[in-house]
């Protein structure tokens, strides 16, 4: 599972949807799990802080994890 990382605005986001559209495009099962997204459920109630942050990338990967099963 990659793991793009950075600052606000470099891209991520945009190139995690390049990278799924070619998987899907060769029948592989995919999923975004943006920070975006993730800050509007899952992780609505934390804010920027580094323990926030941290809580945020933990809430991620259990999600990755329920999706890989």
């Amino acid at each position: 599972m990659p793991w793009f990382n950075g600052l606000s605005g470099a891209g991520k986001s945009t190139l995690a949807q390049a990278a799924e559209e070619q998987l899907h495009q060769r029948g592989c099962s995919t999923f975004v799990l943006g920070g975006d997204n993730e800050r509007c459920g899952l992780s609505s109630n934390l804010g920027l802080s580094e323990d926030d942050r941290r809580e945020n990338i933990r809430r991620i990967g259990e999600a990755a994890k329920v999706k890989e099963k």
